[in-house]
């Protein structure tokens, strides 16, 4: 027997065709998102594990599904209009899967109004209570603006929604780096709606990760991505992307911890909720020494996107700089052998494997890696730590290559030296890492890597100006 159509707060949507509408409005729901919407309503009340979604979507399996469910869960969400901090429809369980908490069925007919002299009175009185609301609304809007306070939120076109998911899908990509077609894509959402505050704010997240990872220089990416970041807020001050992504900014690259605390405490004054403020949250504690708070802001960020693999290697990375090594290959090997393409997390697992002696086997995880991205000091660390100085050099002489082309790499230079022991070299190094925008430097207070360098007059007065402490 055929089942009808889905109905739900409004919505009726097509089990087939994917056809959806609401108040006159139709669209069509792709067939990934709506095979996730019928599997949740089906089980309405009850938890959908990720394993079952994957499952009903991918029988023969894929490579990368995770992403893949995270984009189509998304996608249903944009759809329905259910992406605020409270979901109305879709309930999102960490490390579990997702349960549907709407409430099924089509709506009520509404009764028909007696025909008696006192109802007809109600009416009247409700008809002319509806057109003064009609005209305060209009007046609101002509006096505000439509953006103004107490507006209408703006809701971007159905396209542009589409290219932002795209687009932050191709961001959130392991298997491959697709961080040129993301932006792309998110240059196109900006095209097709240029109020969409979201895509701004993934756009500047998007150019300021293509810094990190060394695909842009810091002169070419980072003015881009801190006006985008600002033209999102202009469009929406509570977007939570753009306040992260300036955070990020005046944080890494900055070196201005001052701004850096400003943003956190505007952020906690909004409420915002996402895995990326707590993720740079933890970073900010963590850079500044306070590993605990760190840890706990991490494993809150961990616990709102379970599948993020970046959490997890930065999580590491504040065990390994608080020395606890043996927890971070506890926690990256398993990772890693389920994930071959994490290569930050090779990154980190290497640093740990380097501090325990296990120098084969770190550097076996470092020429797996094919993105080096920040981490271009590892190998010439490991290097020297098993005494091939010729070899160390040699990557000190490439890091200089890297240095002329515009990427900031003193302290990755400081880092080589220190462990041959060239400490006033080392020294000279690490003074620059605070002007040539050295990524890493921010991480000297308990960088074990550090340590030859640590009680002398130079590491103090950088560590001075850096935190301001």
């Amino acid at each position: 027997m055929e089942r009808g159509p889905l109905q739900f707060d409004g919505w009726t949507v097509d089990r087939v065709s994917g056809e959806m509408s609401r108040n006159g409005h139709m669209t069509r729901l792709p067939q990934q998102p709506l095979r996730i919407l019928i599997e949740l309503t089906d089980r309405a009340g009850e938890v959908v594990t990720r394993e079952q979604l994957v499952k009903a979507l991918w029988p023969q399996g894929v490579v990368d599904f995770d992403n893949g469910l995270n984009v189509a869960v998304r996608k249903l969400r944009v759809a329905l209009d259910d992406v605020g901090d409270t979901p109305r429809y879709v309930e999102t369980l960490p490390r579990v899967g997702y349960r549907f908490i709407g409430k099924l069925g089509a709506p009520a007919p509404h009764a028909a109004i007696e025909s008696t002299p006192a109802s007809s009175v109600r009416g009247m009185w409700l008809l002319l209570g509806l057109a003064g609301v009609a005209l305060v609304a209009c007046i609101g809007i002509f006096w505000f603006g439509e953006r103004g306070a107490g507006g209408p939120p703006h809701i971007p076109s159905a396209r542009a929604q589409e290219l932002y998911v795209e687009g932050m899908h191709e961001r959130s990509r392991r298997d491959t780096d697709a961080t040129a077609l993301a932006l792309a894509k998110l240059e196109e959402a900006i095209k097709e709606d240029p109020e969409y505050a979201e895509a701004w704010a993934g756009y500047s997240r998007t150019l300021s990760s293509a810094v990190v990872r060394q695909l842009t220089t810091p002169a070419e990416g980072l003015p881009k991505a801190r006006a985008a970041a600002e033209r999102a807020l202009t469009l929406d001050p509570g977007v939570a992307d753009a306040h992260v992504t300036l955070l990020h900014i005046h944080m890494d690259f900055d070196k201005d911890f001052a701004a850096a605390t400003r943003d956190i405490e505007k952020a906690r004054q909004l409420g915002l909720n996402t895995a990326s403020f707590w993720h740079y949250s933890a970073m900010w504690h963590a850079q500044q020494g306070r590993v605990e708070e760190g840890l706990a802001d991490m494993r809150r960020a961990r616990a709102l996107e379970p599948m993020t693999l970046l959490l997890s290697s930065n999580y590491a990375l504040i065990l390994f700089n608080a020395r606890r090594y043996d927890e971070v290959i506890e926690l990256l090997a398993p990772i890693i052998e389920a994930n071959p393409g994490f290569d930050t997390g090779r990154s980190v697992l290497a640093r740990a494997l380097t501090a325990t002696g296990r120098f084969d086997q770190a550097l076996a995880q470092l020429q797996a890696r094919k993105d080096v991205g920040a981490w271009q000091g590892d190998l010439g660390v490991l290097y020297a730590k098993m005494g091939r100085r010729e070899d160390a050099l040699r990557e000190i002489a490439r890091l200089d290559t890297l240095q002329s082309r515009g990427f900031g790499e003193s302290y990755e230079i400081a880092t080589i030296r220190a462990t041959l022991g060239e400490l006033d070299p080392a020294c000279e190094s690490l003074a620059r890492a605070l002007t040539d925008r050295s990524f890493l430097v921010n991480w000297m207070r308990l960088d074990p890597r550090m340590d030859p360098l640590r009680g002398r007059k130079c590491f103090t007065d950088v560590e001075k100006k850096l935190y301001g402490d």
